[in-house]
């Protein structure tokens, strides 16, 4: 087995775990909430903890990755992972719970960013969005994994199963330390004069702006849509959770199709796909119907948020290609702060107005990501990125 080919396995099971982080304060919300005795404005201050630390993480990633290489960031950003899982299941007060979840965050952030920018590195021309939309398979493979898992076994067991992936993520912050990079780019000396040429570059900026509110919609339907099918479509937390899976199958079996089926399709077309998905998955969720034209919702949502990060950071890379790593955490620095802004806002909405928020809420990110992505659009045509 070559450098690469271990490379590329190394990334795919970091992004796994970090696809489980990012399910997992919301599969086991309901627990969080009578354990401490939270209100739903508590709630949202712990998503918007992750986060924060998912911002902090993606701010430093990048210009450490460009200038010293992706070994100790990626085993350390493991090692986070694997105390923030170990955390959340053993503290006692509410103060540690926020750390562990700042763990799972900054670690997250790194891995996110970090794993993102190496399959960019090792990759070349159109295989970038291609090897990007595998490893955010991998991602998805985690997200579906846990919320299945729990829906499926007593909540005794619940601290078993983490402990375990606590432990997973210690062995990956091993192998990430031994193993070989083998990249392809040649990087260049990361100066704070990039950050104008940044905001300069219209299509990179529409691109981030368009990742601001992909974030803050995935992190919308992990966090709060559990909540949503227990207090709105009055269904029990297993039938809750297995929706969250669904959402999380349908982003999975699209990330298959755009690896394999539709890998020749034009990346805006992929998009366009993403944005009818994401109509059709809110009408079946609004509509007065049964459990499983909701769970079809949840489904076509999930398909929907499948190409957005694997084809508006393959554009990215091949934007700025020799600090590939800076340009990914700048843009995850905005794709994050959506994140917090709007998960804190549906905190405070919910607190005021219950889970009849959340449709709206919904809609608005879809509004959104249209208007951004005629921006984009408009300023692709003027950059003319080809693959």
């Amino acid at each position: 087995m070559n450098n690469k080919t271990i490379a590329f396995i190394a990334n795919f099971t970091g992004i796994f775990l970090f696809g489980i982080s990012m399910v997992i304060i919301g599969s086991i919300l309901p627990l969080l909430k009578a354990r401490f005795g939270m209100s739903d404005i508590a709630a949202g201050g712990l998503f918007s903890v992750l986060p924060v630390g998912m911002l902090a993480g993606s701010v430093l990633f990048g210009p450490v990755v460009d200038k010293f290489g992706y070994r100790w960031v990626l085993s350390v950003a493991s090692l986070f992972l694997s105390l923030g899982f170990f955390g959340i299941v053993h503290v006692g007060s509410l103060h540690l719970l926020r750390a562990g979840i700042f763990f799972f965050g900054l670690g997250g952030g790194v891995i996110n960013g970090g794993t993102s920018a190496l399959v960019s590195d090792l990759s070349e021309g159109k295989n970038k969005i291609i090897n990007l939309n595998w490893l955010g398979l991998f991602y998805g493979i985690g997200a579906f994994s846990m919320p299945m898992i729990l829906s499926r076994i007593d909540e005794i067991h619940y601290t078993l199963v983490i402990d375990v992936v606590s432990g997973i993520s210690l062995a990956v912050a091993l192998i990430f330390l031994l193993i070989n990079y083998p990249l392809t780019v040649q990087k260049e000396k990361i100066s704070l004069k990039l950050i104008p040429v940044f905001v300069k570059n219209k299509l990179f900026m529409a691109i981030c702006f368009y990742l601001f509110f992909q974030s803050a919609f995935e992190a919308i339907i992990n966090n709060w849509s559990v909540s949503f099918f227990i207090d709105k479509l009055a269904v029990p937390q297993y039938q809750a959770l297995i929706a969250l899976s669904v959402s999380v199958s349908g982003l999975v079996c699209m990330r298959i199709l755009t690896g394999s089926v539709l890998k020749k399709w034009h990346h805006f077309r992929l998009i366009q796909l993403s944005l009818l998905l994401f109509s059709l998955g809110l009408i079946c969720l609004v509509l007065p119907a049964s459990y499983f034209v909701h769970l079809l919702g949840m489904f076509l949502i999930g398909s929907g948020l499948a190409p957005g990060f694997p084809v508006m950071l393959g554009l990215v890379g091949e934007i700025f290609k020799e600090v590939s790593g800076t340009a990914f955490s700048f843009a995850m620095l905005i794709a994050l702060t959506g994140n917090t802004i709007i998960n804190y806002s549906i905190g405070i909405l919910t607190e005021k107005f219950g889970m009849n928020v959340f449709p709206y809420v919904v809609l608005v990110e879809i509004v959104m990501m249209i208007f951004i992505f005629l921006l984009i659009g408009k300023a692709d045509k003027k950059t003319a990125i080809r693959y």
